[in-house]
């Protein structure tokens, strides 16, 4: 049995909106056709040329991966990599920084891993807007509007949906010319009572929200307003800060990231402090989160990869480098779980550059 390459790209951009990625960034099908037919597929953090060749060998249909595979723009197509790849139509989709910033993403996988609780986003300064939306609608018809609304995804704030407000209201309206008014007769004013529903929404659900609402809202023009926010979505953000279930000191707590993220070893940096000194709250982002030391002074420890000399020097809080591949990782599971319904066989194997953090001082 197979299904489409389609199908497997819409699930993960459900899970994953691939218009979170940022500008920078290049996600989604990077190799293959959205109609192509796939029965196997390979789950790995990187695309190298051993990951291919073992796709090729085992004939898998497509490689689902974190870090894209083509990054820079490229004028030739000369590269051996990329002409296996579609010479043997083994298709190649990443999900990278959208995998970073959402919910049951990278940092919740991490988090997961190392049994933290109550998690908050670090930064949630992203390219994603926050809207305030306010529609009138006839009160017959606020359920169905409702429905519309939080369908494609209206109400979401934080770890809360369907949220909403309700306010009734006096309306009146005079129909002219070629209007087909819902009721009422044409050059007479006509009052009504309404309903304004009000909510919030991310930037990339906004189109779908008011075609949503076009679609069952019972007048001709429907009356709404759109406000772009000042504060931040609270639905997306990088980085995590999150609670030890239980306590430790802090070389306990290397140990116990060592051990759970199966890394040949970490990096512990004190910042002043004992190595025993007790800890509680840390502060967490898979891969390279040296962009996030700024904000988390509040964190007893931060736990990350691809640390600088300079970086780990200047670091008033205490942090645990357990390496850009090791923090990164446990997405694979999670991509997998989220996978494991298709009718398809999956197979997660590791990226051969993992290697790289196997190398140690002499």
């Amino acid at each position: 049995m197979s299904i489409r390459v389609k199908e497997i790209v819409d699930l993960i951009n459900q899970y994953a909106p691939n218009e979170l990625s940022f500008q920078w960034d290049n996600t989604g099908l990077l190799i293959g056709e959205l109609s192509n037919q796939v029965r196997r597929v390979l789950v790995t953090l990187d695309v190298t040329e051993k990951i291919i060749d073992y796709a090729i060998e085992n004939n898998f249909d497509m490689i689902v991966s974190h870090h894209p595979f083509i990054f820079k723009p490229i004028k030739k197509i000369n590269d051996p990599n990329i002409i296996k790849l579609i010479k043997h139509s083994v298709s190649v989709f990443a999900a990278h920084t959208n995998l970073d910033l959402v919910k049951k993403g990278v940092n919740f996988a991490l988090a997961k891993k190392l049994n933290l609780k109550n998690l908050n986003f670090i930064n949630q300064n992203t390219d994603i807007d926050f809207f305030h939306i306010s529609v009138f609608i006839p009160i017959d018809y606020v359920e169905a509007v409702k429905k519309a609304v939080f369908n494609n995804g209206g109400g979401v704030f934080g770890d809360y949906q369907h949220c909403s407000s309700e306010h009734s209201v006096d309306a009146q309206f005079m129909p002219h010319d070629h209007a087909k008014p819902f009721f009422g007769s044409l050059n007479n004013i006509e009052k009504a009572k309404e309903i304004k529903l009000e909510f919030f929404a991310d930037s990339i659900k906004l189109k779908n929200i008011i075609n949503a609402i076009h679609n069952c809202h019972p007048y001709e023009t429907p009356t709404y307003t759109i406000n772009k926010l000042q504060q931040n979505s609270p639905n997306y953000g990088l980085g995590l800060f999150g609670d030890l279930e239980n306590k430790m000191t802090l070389r306990e707590l290397s140990e116990f990231t060592k051990e759970k993220l199966n890394a040949p070893f970490v990096k512990l940096w004190t910042a002043g402090k004992n190595e025993n000194t007790i800890v509680s709250k840390i502060a967490i982002c898979g891969g390279s989160g040296s962009s996030l030391l700024p904000f988390v002074s509040n964190a007893d420890c931060f736990i990350s990869g691809d640390f600088t000399y300079h970086q780990i020097l200047d670091s008033k809080t205490p942090l645990i480098d357990a390496g850009h591949y090791y923090t990164e990782a446990p997405i694979l599971e999670e991509l997998m779980e989220m996978l494991s319904f298709l009718p398809i066989h999956l197979e997660k194997i590791q990226s051969d550059n993992h290697d790289i953090q196997k190398l140690k001082l002499i």
